[in-house]
């Protein structure tokens, strides 16, 4: 089976979506939370396993906003597709299967040995506005990096950080704050150019793109690395 990742919805419909990866992270994201629901705007949180373990109530309130959820590994280590540990975190409290999945670094090839990323069912995502928010202290930068980012147009899908990885929760917590500072410019701002703020399930996800191997895969396991080969790369 192909790898086949997705980077935007219908060009023709006037719809973002917002994504958030690495939470659930209080307060931090309940502090996105206040901002999308005091806008009537809708996200969809890419969270890890370990904190939803760690959190439950903030995995929650995510969706008891009404918000879409996504699966965005366990433990968010460079080589290990954990996605199947995190679907068992995330559906004990979801109550469902997750339909969305984002590769931690977009590091693809960790999808390959995960019946939960493999699924049919399952829509792997990555982003075609990418502000990188979680490598400035800016805000503003955040705010131009998105709303002035050449890709965006309708069907857009922006990647953005409530949370991270760290175990450091000073870290953790700090992280966030320039992109939080920048929410809600950024929200305010697309709504003024038109589009509605919507979670990926409102969203026609097309044009999916056939994930060819690249370089990463060469630090990937041997097991990762004959999967690679089989898809018709090399790691090398």
């Amino acid at each position: 089976m192909s790898l086949k990742y997705y980077t935007h919805g219908r060009r023709d419909q006037m719809k973002v979506a917002l994504t958030f990866d690495d939470g659930p992270n209080p307060p931090r994201t309940d502090q996105v939370l206040q901002i999308l629901e005091s806008r009537g705007a809708r996200g969809t949180f890419f969270v890890l396993g370990k904190w939803v373990d760690r959190f439950p109530q903030a995995f929650q309130r995510i969706v008891d906003g009404g918000h879409c959820v996504g699966n965005h590994s366990y433990l968010h280590e460079a080589h290990l597709g954990d996605f199947d540990r995190a679907e068992a975190a995330i559906g004990n409290l979801l109550g469902r299967p997750t339909q969305f999945l984002r590769a931690h670094y977009f590091n693809f090839f960790t999808c390959l040995y995960s019946p939960v990323a493999m699924s049919r069912d399952m829509k792997i995502v990555d982003a075609d506005v990418n502000p990188a928010d979680f490598a400035k202290t800016d805000p503003q930068a955040i705010v131009d990096a998105t709303l002035n980012a050449p890709s965006l147009a309708g069907g857009s899908i922006v990647d953005l950080h409530d949370g991270r990885e760290f175990d450091d929760a000073a870290r953790r917590l700090t992280s966030p704050l320039p992109m939080i500072e920048a929410l809600p410019a950024i929200v305010e701002g697309l709504q003024a150019l038109g589009y509605a703020l919507v979670g990926l399930d409102e969203m026609d996800l097309v044009d999916p793109i056939e994930w060819r191997p690249d370089g990463r895969g060469t630090f990937g396991s041997p097991e990762v690395r004959e999967a690679i080969e089989g898809l018709g790369g090399k790691t090398t």
